[in-house]
């Protein structure tokens, strides 16, 4: 395996691990709406923090997950095209997306460098009641989110291809293997 094959793995791996280490922010902002319903309704004491903290978690897992979602080829596409163009065509057409999008998250990792740092030293605040450091926080995870698709972007690009026609490496692909009944 060469080094590329090799970086390409490792990236996905990371990828991989991350979003599915998302799960738990999901499942904790389900239990918070759960909990906020509780106490509104049958209990007539709303809280002033569950609605920050749900939407962090769920922002957390969303950004997190970017890199997982491409590495698998997850995303939302138009198929369509796929059939009209042709297989040759559509891997031209899916590197071309690949390059953009790079472009656009390198751009937006460059953008957010600087006040992921600055956030990251000087706390700030939301301002609500609850007054959290929710800013900050998302700041950095943006920055950190968007380093980790950077990369995913990049081994995907530079990936070597698969044997299907399409490089399809992900879950959908057909099975080779058919068993016997």
């Amino acid at each position: 395996m060469n080094i590329r094959a090799r970086f390409c793995r490792a990236v996905g791996c990371l990828s991989v691990l991350l979003g599915k280490a998302c799960g738990p922010f999901y499942l904790t902002a389900i239990g918070l709406s759960v909990y906020e319903v509780f106490t509104r309704y049958l209990l007539d004491a709303p809280t002033v923090w569950t609605t920050e903290a749900v939407m962090a978690c769920c922002a957390t897992a969303w950004m997190v997950s970017a890199g997982a979602i491409t590495q698998q080829n997850r995303h939302i596409t138009v198929t369509s095209m796929e059939l009209l163009v042709g297989a040759a065509a559509w891997l031209v057409l899916r590197r071309i997306a690949l390059a953009l999008s790079l472009l656009a998250v390198a751009g937006l990792t460059w953008a957010m460098s600087g006040p992921a740092l600055r956030a990251a030293v000087q706390l700030e605040r939301s301002g609500s009641a609850f007054n959290p450091p929710l800013p900050s926080y998302l700041k950095v995870m943006l920055a950190l989110a968007c380093l980790v698709f950077a990369l995913q972007l990049f081994a995907k690009l530079i990936a070597p291809r698969s044997g299907h026609p399409l490089g399809r490496t992900d879950a959908r692909q057909p099975s080779r293997e058919r068993t016997r009944d």
